[in-house]
């Protein structure tokens, strides 16, 4: 569906002029412009990584997913390649951070001559459905080696959830005055670590995010979160970094609630055009007016689809147009809505709380 669209170029091109000297130079560049689609892709989701979310882009993948039978995944060769850098990196800084004595969270046995790695591990059939979920070697706990081999344990990033919302955060430190601080990993280009003014980093979604992961942990786990932390990596250089912090105050919680608020009426408002089939719900709780709010506050690591078309008249007849390149059953819809939270899918109450208790958790 996104790749018939042709967004227009708004000078987001920063390639630079290539040397190649045989075929296979040219095959690589073309390869780097090349797209890979599965059908094993995640449908949307309401998640603070995702922020700000946009509607329309959810309604059309609602849509898409529900005409299809599956939620198609489609990356480009320089996405995945970026995805998996940024991966590799978490990865590699969780398991060896862990060796600090000060990462909290959940931890799984690696060493492959280890039984606790293998009972660590999920299990699937031939039918590819997994009929043993995997057991965590140390839960909620700092102490990152195994208890059988003593060898030092991966991280298995912790999972929040609260009315609907869930994330993965990155790491939760135990401090040792009392306290926790949180703190998340993006990798970037070291150009972007050195600008300053304006384009200077932190990106404005990413303190949509991490804060929203200090409200639920403070909010719904009884966490006494003192700050948290954004920690902006060069991809080429680990030694190259920038951080960004800041205490966690009132301020950030009166800010940060509305935030997640608002989040959760525009991904509701994707659901209800979904549901409905109607596109002005998602159309009014669009994330970005202009194109210069889009620039400045939207953070995708691929130019939008919508670009070509969402800043300019009659948005909702091209919109309806491509709903009904995409018909779905109200069977395949209903299969999809069921599948959301609760208190996401259409004409539930926003304001319902899940439940009054607090959750427990093991400190």
């Amino acid at each position: 569906m996104f790749g018939d669209l042709n967004p227009v170029k708004y000078g987001f091109n920063n390639r630079v002029k290539n040397v190649k000297s045989s075929m296979f130079g040219t095959l690589y560049e073309t390869t780097m412009d090349a797209a890979i689609t599965t059908k094993y892709g995640r449908g949307p989701e309401y998640r603070p990584s995702s922020f700000p979310t946009c509607p329309i882009l959810h309604l059309l993948r609602f849509a898409d997913g529900a005409n299809k039978g599956y939620f198609a995944n489609t990356m480009t060769t320089s996405g995945g390649y970026f995805t998996s850098v940024g991966t590799a990196a978490h990865e590699n800084i969780q398991y060896y951070i862990g060796q600090t004595g000060k990462i909290w969270g959940d931890w799984k046995c690696k060493n492959p001559t280890c039984q606790r790695r293998h009972d660590a591990q999920d299990l699937f059939g031939e039918d590819g459905k997994c009929w043993r979920k995997g057991k965590l070697t140390r839960k909620n706990t700092v102490n990152n080696k195994c208890p059988t081999c003593e060898h030092p344990m991966e991280y298995v990033e912790k999972e929040i959830r609260y009315k609907g919302l869930k994330g993965h955060i990155d790491a939760i430190v135990k401090l040792d005055g009392g306290g926790w601080w949180v703190a998340d990993y993006k990798t970037c280009t070291k150009n972007k670590i050195a600008k300053k003014g304006k384009d200077a980093l932190p990106f404005k979604a990413h303190l949509k995010q991490i804060p929203s992961y200090c409200y639920v942990l403070e909010k719904k786990y009884g966490m006494k979160i003192k700050g948290f932390s954004l920690l902006y990596l060069s991809r080429d250089n680990p030694f190259h970094f920038f951080e960004y912090s800041e205490p966690w105050t009132e301020r950030w919680r009166v800010k940060v609630k509305k935030v997640i608020s608002d989040e959760k009426r525009k991904y509701r408002s994707g659901v209800q055009s979904f549901y409905e089939r109607d596109v002005k719900h998602a159309i009014a709780n669009k994330p970005c007016s202009c194109l210069a709010q889009y620039e400045s506050e939207i953070n995708f690591y691929e130019e939008c689809p919508l670009l070509g078309i969402c800043f300019k008249p009659n948005l909702d007849k091209k919109l309806r147009a491509m709903l009904k390149e995409t018909p779905y059953t109200d069977a395949a819809r209903d299969n999809i809505i069921a599948r959301l939270p609760m208190e996401v899918q259409p004409n539930a109450n926003p304001d319902k709380p899940v439940s009054s208790k607090k959750a427990k958790v093991r400190l």
